[in-house]
């Protein structure tokens, strides 16, 4: 085994990758399994771990001393003190918390509509996860439950963790103290315990001989990769959904963006803002499904027409549509299968610049990570929506790099400010707007609106 080998294993939804990364972060392997989830959004937690598990285990295999893991957020598991699952995993794809709010008491659904309770309080909060797992299994009295990260933790180490950015967003620990928010499990009669918060650059147990140096969400190890987590910088990531991370000033709310930590490291917090469309990937593949795309480059295409295509296929986020449905405009006699690309193109980048409009940051660069990002007309056409310069790292798998960065930070190897220093070889990407692409946004803007506006018809339902 060697100090300089480290291993990432990025959980996501459904795919689980491992990728062993040398001290100059170049990646020396890389390998995935899928664990599936269900149609009403669960997923098994005794499989999820038996992949990671293995993934961890292949690491070692390849020399690493040294092992991360990212999580998908928004998502809760109960098990025993032995570590054996009482549930399944609650994922963020389950739509069951709608009819777990219905049921809620009245006076906890008002309370819901007052700041700073609206973040916490709705149909579709991080905390309802919970309660799900108490309608999966009433018999759940002193078990552990609390999100992926701190589930995974306890399984490889034995400790009860879970990490800053994943634990801030669960609404039971407020981000500016980092100290249990009492008041959110007495309303909801969660009579469970809260997990030791460790920050994101921290060894707090070991693996298999190997030290466990990292622990964070997704997003948020994508955002460490491309160095987002100080002003001016933001990330873009464009995989299975589109992404978009803004740095800002302490905790902040902004708009319908959700406030998140970015970072936390040696008593520091970095805070931002986040957007996202869930399915901008999933609506390719679809496209792909078609017959819409023979392939990937097919989306190398110039803007082309009037048509606007919303890949809401699971809602959207901003604008705060969770029931909208997804929605192709503005088809005639003369549209072709470019138009409906350059539509979907120009429906993500639209989206991105909503984002930087509600966050009211002034970014100098927006740096953009995942598979869809390897699109060169995407890039194009986010920097044309938003005035911005866009840049693209030759390594788009940004979740996986950003924990072997933090676990060279845990490991005293690097520091953030080394890597931020650091030049890398990014493209950059820089189109200027035209008067047509503002008519179309505009558009864009107004087609949401009817969507907002139609909340119980076939498209908002």
């Amino acid at each position: 085994m060697s100090d300089g080998i480290y291993s990432c294993v990025d959980v996501g939804t459904t795919r689980i990758k491992l990728s062993v990364f040398d001290e100059t972060l170049r990646r020396i392997h890389a390998e995935a399994l899928g664990v599936p989830v269900s149609a009403e959004g669960r997923q098994d937690a005794e499989e999820l771990f038996r992949a990671v598990k293995h993934l961890a285990d292949t690491g070692k295999e390849l020399g690493a001393r040294s092992l991360g893991i990212a999580t998908y957020r928004a998502s809760t598991v109960a098990w025993d003190r032995e570590g054996r699952p009482l549930t399944p995993v609650v994922t963020w794809t389950d739509r069951g918390s709608e009819a777990t709010y219905k049921r809620l008491p009245s006076y906890v659904k008002l309370l819901g509509k007052l700041p700073p309770f609206d973040l916490i309080i709705s149909p579709y909060s991080p905390v309802l996860k919970f309660l799900r797992l108490k309608e999966l299994n009433s018999s759940l009295e002193g078990s552990m439950l609390w999100t992926v990260d701190s589930y995974l933790a306890y399984r490889l180490t034995g400790r009860f963790v879970s990490d800053a950015t994943n634990a801030c967003l669960t609404g039971i620990v407020d981000p500016r103290s980092m100290k249990e928010i009492g008041i959110v499990k007495s309303l909801f009669k969660l009579r469970m315990e809260t997990p030791e918060l460790v920050e994101n650059a921290q060894h707090f147990g070991s693996y298999n001989g190997m030290e466990v140096n990292s622990l964070i969400a997704d997003q948020q190890a994508a955002s460490v990769a491309e160095c987002a987590f100080e002003a001016g910088i933001g990330k873009v990531t464009n995989g299975t959904g589109t992404f978009v991370d803004i740095p800002t000033t302490g905790f902040s709310r902004r708009g319908e963006l959700i406030p998140l930590v970015l970072l936390k490291h040696r008593g520091r917090v970095w805070f931002g803002v986040e957007g996202y469309l869930p399915t901008t990937g999933k609506a390719v593949d679809t496209m792909l499904t078609w017959g819409l795309l023979s392939g990937y480059s097919d989306l190398e295409t110039k803007p082309a027409g009037d048509v606007i295509f919303i890949p809401a296929l699971s809602g959207l986020q901003v604008p705060r549509i969770p029931n909208a449905k997804g929605i192709i405009a503005g088809l005639n006699l003369g549209s072709d299968r470019a138009a409906i690309v350059s539509g979907l193109l120009k429906s993500i980048a639209f989206h991105v610049r909503l984002v930087l409009e509600q966050s009211g940051e002034k970014l100098q660069t927006l740096r953009a990570d995942g598979g869809l990002s390897k699109s060169n007309s995407l890039l194009r056409m986010i920097s044309a929506a938003t005035g911005t310069t866009v840049q693209r790292d030759t390594d788009t798998e940004a979740t996986s790099r950003g924990l072997a960065m933090l676990q060279m930070v845990a490991t005293g190897k690097s520091t953030l400010d080394d890597f931020a220093k650091a030049k890398r070889d990014r493209e950059p990407f820089t189109q200027a707007a035209d008067a047509e692409l503002e008519e179309e946004y505009t558009k864009w803007k107004k087609l949401t609106g009817l969507l907002r506006n139609s909340k119980g018809s076939y498209l908002a339902e």
